[in-house]
C-alpha cells in the first residue's frame, strides 16, 4: 500500500471519530448550558406586583404576575392556582390559566391585620413553584382602619361598586352616589341603619361596623334580597 493510500486511511478514520465524538456529546441535551428545552419554569414577571403596600382589607393596586416558560419560551394555556396566607385574604381569579405571552396575573384583597401578608402561585410540576409574593398591610390614621368606599352606579348598570367588601371591625363604609336613583337598605341580621327614601347624587351616606358579621343589603328600586342591586359587606 502506498504511503498517500495509507494517509487517506488515517483521515477517513480521524473525521469519522470526530463526527462520533460531536453526536455523542449532542445526546445528552444543551451542551451549551442554555435552558432544558423542554423544562417548565415558572417566576415572577415585572411588573410584578411583590412587595405593595395598602389598606387593610381592601385590594392592592396592582396584580401579582408570573411568567411560565417552556425552556426559553413562554407557554400558553398552564393552570396557575393562586392563594393568600393572612386570614380574610383572597386572590382574584383563584384559577387561571396562561396567555399567549406565558403570563398569569391575579389580585390580592389583603386580610384585616396589618402587617406583612403572603401570596402564591403555584404552577405543578414547574421549576421555581411556587412562586412567593409579599404585601404589607396598613391601616388608617390613629391606628384605626382605613374607612372603605361603595359607589352606587347606573353607568350600564344599576350596580354597587364594590358590591363585596371585606373589612375589619369598627371601620367606616361610605356610599357614594354617582348615578342614577338608588337606596341602601339593609338586609337580615345583623343589620344596620337604612339610608332613607331614594335619592339622586350628589348624596352620601356612612356607617361604622363595630361587629363582625356578614352585612347585606339592597336597593330597593333596583334590587331585592336575593337579585339585582344588592351588596355584602363581610367584617372581620
Amino acid at each position: 500500500m502506498s504511503s498517500m493510500t495509507r494517509s487517506i486511511g488515517r483521515a477517513a478514520i480521524l473525521l469519522a471519530a470526530t463526527s462520533a465524538a460531536a453526536c455523542g456529546s449532542d445526546s445528552g441535551g444543551d451542551s451549551s448550558g442554555g435552558p432544558d428545552p423542554v423544562a417548565r419554569s415558572a417566576a415572577r414577571s415585572e411588573p410584578s406586583g411583590d412587595g405593595q403596600s395598602g389598606t387593610a382589607g381592601q385590594d392592592l393596586a396592582n396584580p401579582l404576575r408570573i411568567v411560565v416558560l417552556r425552556g426559553s419560551a413562554p407557554e400558553a394555556g398552564t393552570v396557575v392556582t393562586w392563594s393568600g396566607t393572612a386570614t380574610g385574604a383572597t386572590l382574584t381569579p383563584t384559577t387561571d390559566t396562561t396567555g399567549p405571552d406565558g403570563i398569569s396575573s391575579s389580585v390580592l384583597h389583603l386580610g384585616a391585620q396589618a402587617g406583612v401578608q403572603r401570596a402564591q402561585a403555584v404552577v405543578a410540576g414547574a421549576d421555581g413553584s411556587p412562586v412567593q409574593f409579599t404585601a404589607t398591610a396598613t391601616t388608617g390614621p390613629g391606628g384605626g382602619p382605613s374607612p372603605v368606599g361603595i359607589e352606587l352606579r347606573s353607568d350600564g348598570s344599576n350596580r354597587f361598586e364594590p358590591a363585596t367588601v371585606t373589612i375589619p371591625v369598627g371601620t367606616t363604609v361610605t356610599w357614594t352616589w354617582v348615578g342614577g336613583f338608588h337606596d341602601v337598605t339593609p338586609n337580615g341580621t345583623p343589620g344596620f341603619t337604612s339610608s332613607g327614601q331614594p335619592v339622586s347624587p350628589p348624596h352620601t351616606f356612612s356607617q361604622t361596623f363595630n361587629t363582625a358579621g356578614t352585612y347585606l343589603y339592597f336597593c330597593s328600586v333596583h334590587g331585592s334580597p336575593s337579585a339585582g342591586m344588592r351588596g355584602t359587606i363581610v367584617v372581620e
